[in-house]
């Protein structure tokens, strides 16, 4: 199966130009020409990897990559004409001189997804398939909405944690504001009710009274 390449900068020219140096029997190239269509994107089809013309104008360049590492977390790769100045704002990303040509662009791309960990998350009897947002239990398997795919990526990245309804708040609906978290509590139901037998008696995500929410690892 092809990957899933998402490249994003404001000019056409640019996104078609760097497009001709994928093989399209390798990969399957999307375009975006602003931050909300890279967002719409992302969201929509969750691409293997993410190459964002960092010197394009009209992007906020920082705040898109935090906001495309969220989700299904994509391999992304940043086009820079000053690659040091960058580094800081990267959230992980590979830096590349804007001069980098198509063809070694393409090439970087190819190898960071051969060496790239298995897209999916597995903590005790549950697996969390990232590409397609299922997770399965036993021969039970279930599509997830975009928040009950984020809650349970926390979860399973932080198996056997104690995880605050804070942090939760922080990281899947980026506000410290605790007043009413009655969306959390709706979400938090229907995550239960697709990997718990008895979502009224959670035995996999427990709550820990006072404290937040801890995913079980047996």
């Amino acid at each position: 199966m092809p990957a899933t390449v998402l490249i994003v900068a404001n000019d056409k020219e640019v996104t078609n130009h760097l497009a001709t140096f994928f093989n399209k029997k390798e990969f399957s190239i999307l375009t975006a020409h602003s931050g909300r269509q890279a967002l719409a994107q992302a969201k929509a089809r969750l691409p293997d990897a993410i190459v964002l013309d960092a010197t394009s104008p009209r992007l906020s360049v920082k705040r898109l990559v935090r906001s495309l590492h969220r989700g299904s977390h994509p391999l992304m790769f940043l086009l820079a004409q000053n690659p040091n100045r960058i580094e800081g704002g990267s959230n992980g990303a590979v830096v590349l001189p804007r001069a980098t040509t198509p063809k070694k662009l393409s090439q970087r791309v190819r190898t960071a997804l051969d060496n790239r960990p298995p897209r999916e998350l597995k903590v005790g009897v549950l697996t969390l398939n990232v590409e397609r947002r299922r997770v399965a239990r036993g021969n039970r398997a279930h599509k997830l909405t975009p928040k009950e795919f984020e809650l349970l990526r926390v979860f399973m990245t932080h198996a056997g944690q104690i995880v605050s309804r804070k942090t939760l708040m922080q990281e899947i609906w980026h506000t410290d504001y605790l007043g009413d978290t009655r969306t959390l509590d709706v979400h938090m139901r229907w995550l239960r009710e697709k990997i718990e037998d008895d979502p009224n008696a959670p035995r996999l995500l427990v709550t820990v009274r006072g404290e937040g929410y801890r995913l079980e690892t047996k």
